[in-house]
């Protein structure tokens, strides 16, 4: 339920909403977000939105089954795994000339078509330049960047970005009752539902905390980089780096209250605290983009303790 109530807040909910009232929707849509793991459930709720009679309602047959992957006139892609194959979209070309068995619009979604290779991008690319009456072709990827030119020009690209925190705590709340965990797991969490409700019921994150702090605290010198380095838990990079903005963030606003009480935490001045936390957003968006773990874990700890110096120095 909560998946849902966060997509009809969005603004491209919205868009395609009135394009469907007013009777313009497009032939196909690219929903871009970055909550890969929700992705697949995101555009169901924009399948429904337009293939339901009543927007989207929910409760209805239609909504039901496309819920369940199981409506005759919304077909889902990938089949089978993770990656749209070139036999996905064969199969997806084939359909298109059939007609609708019980709805006005034949609805095709893609999840994760990032991920599709050439040869697949360059199959839809004629459906996409001539689609077939009564079709619509709704793809969703965490990034477009590889996709062809020729793909994003044929069709309406509409972000979603992260969620805002009030929308998260609002329509979270009753699924999530513990208001700390979960404060802290939407502040942690960078608007990514994914990353909040892992947060939320994931046990390590008290660990992952108390590494950031003592790193904060002990880390004094280049040598001692190796040593936190090696205590990083690499797999999961994305949380220590959220983790570490939190804490940061968390000193500079305790420093700014005239609350903070630890001498360790004293040495850094409140600029270095609001440049480590632009460099922690900056790596995260490095990680993203899939760069090299183990050098942005250095880079972040020689950030770290090369803008505590420098702002001391100002």
């Amino acid at each position: 339920m909560y998946v849902t109530e966060l997509i009809k807040s969005t603004n491209a909910y919205k868009i395609i909403s009135g394009e469907k009232k007013r009777g313009a929707l497009s032939h196909a849509y690219l929903i871009v977000c970055p909550d890969g793991d929700y992705l697949r459930e995101y555009l169901k709720v924009f399948a429904r939105l337009i293939a339901c009679d009543d927007d989207g309602c929910g409760k209805c047959r239609t909504c039901k089954l496309i819920d369940e992957e199981g409506y005759a006139d919304c077909t889902f892609y990938p089949k089978e795994g993770s990656k749209i194959l070139t036999a996905d979209i064969d199969d997806l070309v084939s359909q298109t000339y059939v007609k609708p068995l019980e709805n006005k619009i034949r609805l095709f979604v893609l999840s994760g078509v990032e991920n599709m290779g050439s040869v697949a991008q360059n199959k839809i690319l004629k459906t996409l330049e001539e689609p077939p009456e009564n079709v619509c072709i709704l793809m969703g990827a965490t990034m477009d960047y590889s996709l062809l030119p020729t793909i994003k020009s044929r069709v309406k690209s509409i972000d979603v970005p992260p969620f805002g925190d009030k929308i998260l705590k609002n329509t979270l709340i009753a699924e999530f009752s513990d208001i700390k965990k979960l404060d802290k797991a939407i502040s942690a969490g960078g608007g990514r539902l994914t990353e909040i409700v892992r947060i939320y019921n994931d046990t390590q994150t008290e660990k992952t905390t108390f590494l950031c702090r003592e790193i904060l605290t002990k880390m004094k010198s280049s040598k001692d980089v190796l040593q936190y380095s090696s205590k990083i838990d690499k797999d999961n990079i994305v949380r220590f780096i959220a983790e570490m903005k939190v804490e940061v963030m968390r000193v500079a606003k305790l420093k700014l209250a005239g609350l903070l009480n630890d001498a360790s935490l004293d040495e850094f001045p409140l600029g270095a605290l609001l440049a480590i936390e632009d460099l922690l957003s900056e790596k995260e968006r490095a990680v993203n983009f899939s760069a090299n773990v183990q050098m942005t874990v250095d880079s972040i700890l020689f950030g770290i303790l090369e803008e505590k110096n420098r702002w001391q120095k100002l």
